[in-house]
């Protein structure tokens, strides 16, 4: 017993001995893989680090695009970021069926860098002032994208530099140049019209840089925001501004190759910064203005079912009213829109109302068959027949209502839509 003994408690301590070597070795297998772990993540961010002043350096160096050396006292960085807010005083001309739109606005534009800059570099090594003092207007690196170029600009532009205290309420951050202009011109629209008569209308306005987007760049303003006078003189009547919103476009022109680095050749790629200017339809008014006179065609075919089943011709007088009354009503909206590619809610609520007029004509024709003139013993009588699938539209009443909640149903639909 004892040697039994004995043994049981062995094998109990070369199990612990077993486990406790394997805890240990496992430890320190998962020490080495975060060591692995830490000197893979450590060499990216080591060659990161090394590339960002390699591509700086690029830059600046003169040798690269853009081609302009710098010295370690000019304070120019690549980009120069241009941050642009807008002031609309007045839109003209703003028709359906008119596709050119007049508008009369300021645009200012801020940045970081002085107008004229002092190029250190070309100081360190003695040229004039005449040289090294260089006149940098802001419109020498974007343009505001207008109809007739630069013939609409009212006067010269603008400019203020931040000389001394008394400017800072004209400035923010680190901006010390401000450059605006005045502007009454022509821009294109392109109409959406898919949900008139209760669109919205994006009038757009562009300012395109002139360099590649890693030597200019453009953003709105982020402490003057752009804004609207909410009574312009010239807008018409059913519209009014909701809002300005912006996006950005980037245009890559491939036969404008720039070289970057000693190993990378690409094309020149120019940012766009694009206002919108959205205004709203006062749709309530139009859609009660073009198309009463087609819901009130409808509404004289449900009067169908208020005549007598037996007076035929009566019923058949008010559907017919009301099919051609929806159809000039249907040419009369086709005479106020311009004729455009796409299917509209005008065009939906159109062929809803025909829709309705042509099912109320249909009801009126199987009601007709639900009494059938019958000659019995010299006497007519009416028999009445009883069509299953139509039981319900076969009664005048239900008819009725069944045909206005369908109507109104589907029209809440379109609307919504």
């Amino acid at each position: 017993m004892f040697v039994i003994d004995f043994l049981n408690k062995m094998s109990r301590v070369f199990k612990i001995i077993i486990v406790a070597f394997a805890l240990i070795f496992a430890s320190c297998s998962v020490k080495t893989e975060q060591k692995n772990s830490d000197l893979s993540n450590e060499l990216p961010k080591i060659d990161s680090i090394k590339t960002v002043p390699k591509l700086r350096d690029y830059k600046r160096g003169g040798e690269f695009y853009p081609e302009f050396p710098l010295s370690e006292n000019d304070s120019l960085e690549w980009p120069i970021t241009y941050e642009i807010t807008m002031e609309f005083q007045d839109i003209k001309n703003l028709d359906v069926k008119n596709e050119i739109f007049t508008s009369v606005h300021t645009y200012s534009s801020y940045r970081s860098i002085p107008n004229p800059y002092k190029w250190e570099l070309g100081k360190e090594e003695g040229y004039g002032e005449e040289d090294y003092m260089i006149d940098w207007a802001h419109s020498d690196d974007f343009q505001h994208n207008l109809k007739e170029s630069e013939l609409r600009f009212i006067d010269d532009p603008v400019l203020l530099e931040y000389t001394n205290p008394n400017d800072s309420i004209f400035f923010y951050e680190n901006m010390v140049s401000k450059e605006a202009r005045l502007i009454d011109s022509e821009f294109d629209l392109k109409w959406n019209l898919g949900n008139y008569p209760f669109d919205v209308q994006k009038l757009l306005f562009e300012f395109k840089a002139s360099s590649d987007s890693s030597v200019v760049q453009l953003k709105p303003s982020k402490h003057f925001e752009s804004t609207f006078v909410k009574n312009m003189k010239n807008l018409k009547e059913g519209y009014r501004i909701v809002g300005i919103t912006h996006r950005y476009e980037y245009q890559e022109i491939k036969t404008e190759l720039i070289q970057v680095s000693p190993e990378l050749k690409r094309p020149t790629v120019l940012q766009s910064l694009i206002f919108e200017l959205n205004v709203k339809r006062r749709g309530v008014v139009l859609f009660f203005k073009i198309f009463t006179g087609g819901i009130l065609s409808y509404f004289i075919s449900c009067m169908v079912f208020l005549v007598p089943v037996r007076e035929f011709e009566t019923r058949v007088t008010l559907a017919v009213g009301g099919i051609f009354g929806a159809i000039g009503s249907m040419a009369f909206v086709y005479e106020v829109l311009p004729v455009v590619n796409v299917f509209t809610k005008a065009d939906a609520i159109n062929n809803l109302i025909i829709l309705m007029v042509v099912f109320n004509i249909l009801v009126l024709l199987l009601q007709k068959g639900t009494y059938r003139r019958v000659n019995v013993d010299g006497k007519y009588i009416y028999e009445e027949r009883e069509f299953t699938a139509f039981k319900k539209l076969q009664d005048s009443q239900n008819a009725f209502f069944i045909s206005l909640l369908s109507f109104f149903i589907l029209l809440s639909i379109i609307l919504l839509w």
